[in-house]
């Protein structure tokens, strides 16, 4: 295995639960991004993991992920979106645009995860035609991050080790 560092964001600790299962299936022990080193160098994989904002990382993430240089890296998040919605899948992507140079981006994992009752109640003052107004799909993410996401959380860390394993073998070669 190699060395992981696993960082995350939460308010819900929905995020947290993801980091600790990766944790667990690579060895290591999450940290909180409040947390997080500055030097990644002594790191195979940095994990960074957010909650979604905006349809980006929440900003404390997004100052981590700025600082992030000469790394691999995985992003992984939780959103109230279905995760093959456009919205969970493009946030990946503005996470991405915001990492550090000569960062190595190798995977991205991401699950549903339970909206707090607090936003709940903040969407439900808002009127009919907005679209952040809670919908219907929201009601999906009740009970995530579930056995199944954790799961799929471990799962990931060892298709990450596999992909690396490959890539490895095909530098050897070159």
């Amino acid at each position: 295995m190699r060395k992981w560092l696993i960082v995350y964001s939460t308010v819900t600790g929905n995020t947290k639960k993801v980091a600790e299962a990766m944790a667990e299936a690579a060895g290591v022990t999450a940290v909180d991004v409040k947390e997080a080193p500055s030097d990644v160098s002594g790191y195979d994989i940095v994990a960074c993991g957010y909650w979604l904002w905006r349809g980006t990382a929440d900003p404390r993430t997004q100052g981590y992920l700025k600082s992030l240089h000469d790394a691999n890296v995985v992003l992984f998040s939780t959103h109230a979106a279905p995760d093959d919605s456009e919205h969970a899948q493009t946030s990946f992507a503005r996470a991405a645009m915001l990492l550090g140079g000569n960062v190595n981006l190798i995977g991205t994992f991401g699950c549903r995860g339970q909206v707090s009752d607090a936003v709940l109640a903040r969407r439900a003052k808002l009127p009919a035609d907005d679209p952040h107004k809670q919908s219907d799909a929201w009601k999906g993410s009740m009970g995530h991050p579930d056995e199944k996401d954790i799961e799929n959380a471990k799962k990931f860390v060892e298709s990450v080790e596999h992909k690396m394993m490959l890539m490895d073998k095909f530098m050897a070669k070159m």
